[in-house]
């Protein structure tokens, strides 16, 4: 099942049940499950608003091939602000929950771009992620590695990036299919750990800039994170995401923890 079919069973108002292929360990993963709480805060917004802010929090294991709900709560509807937040309940408990800031775009002589897509190797001459170990989820992507430091290799290298697109392409690239597409990265730490871990997000920002419509599905999108600290288990990391058109089209921050 890919991931058209999963969103749009959300506008029939009946979920589908998410398959064990996109499963991370015991829980769905967290890309997957980011853009179905994206997709649900869509639904009545009006579409002049642009997602400019997108906050998730995982609370629980969201288990696959078990019915699920998502439930919807308009916060705010100004003049220039919708905030919506959702969460998804499974078994009658909390498994996820999202903010979503929709803004209304004013007119502004003012324009501040400070952003250069980094000289990384081209999607070809990059490594691609495969191998032992790695989640279900994965084979729905095709990612590319173009930094030194390559997922669970052992190497004290802190930062990650490259490429990625999904292997099957969607009919087009919303807000919902870029937010599983960031989360498809290994977490930013991920190289200092030798061998595969069960590396989770606990909490989860992404600050969407500009997005040019529309983006080809079939191309791949530049990822480049940066590791701010990790210690105790916990490890937090910066990343930005551009368009084949080296624009930026998001800021993601992101909270880890390792699984003992």
């Amino acid at each position: 099942m890919n991931i058209d079919e999963i969103l749009s069973s959300i506008d029939s108002g009946e979920p589908m049940l998410i398959p064990a292929s996109w499963g991370q360990g015991r829980t769905t993963f967290g890309g997957l499950t980011g853009a179905i709480l994206c997709h649900a805060t869509t639904k009545d917004t009006d579409p002049q608003r642009i997602l400019r802010n997108f906050e998730v929090g995982f609370v629980r294991p969201l288990e696959s091939m078990k019915p699920y709900e998502i439930e919807v709560e308009t916060l705010a509807n100004g003049k220039t602000l919708t905030v919506k937040s959702a969460r998804i309940i499974q078994e009658g408990k909390v498994r996820a929950v999202a903010r979503a800031d929709y803004v209304l775009p004013l007119d502004s002589a003012v324009k501040i771009d400070t952003f250069s897509a980094p000289r990384l190797k081209q999607p070809e001459a990059s490594m691609p992620i495969a191998g032992e170990g790695l989640p279900n989820f994965f084979n729905h992507f095709d990612g590319r590695v173009a930094t030194a430091g390559i997922p669970f290799s052992g190497q004290q290298v802190p930062e990650l990036g490259g490429w990625v697109r999904f292997r099957e392409p969607p009919e087009q690239i919303s807000y919902a299919h870029l937010v599983c597409m960031i989360d498809a990265w290994p977490p930013t730490a991920s190289p200092h750990y030798v061998g595969f871990q069960p590396l989770s997000t606990i909490s989860w920002s992404i600050h969407f800039a500009h997005f040019p419509e529309p983006l080809d599905p079939q191309e791949y999108l530049g990822y480049h994170a940066k590791v701010n600290f990790g210690e105790q288990g916990i490890s937090s990391s910066n990343a930005e995401i551009w368009g084949p058109d080296g624009r930026l089209l998001a800021k993601s921050v992101q909270t880890n923890i390792i699984y003992a």
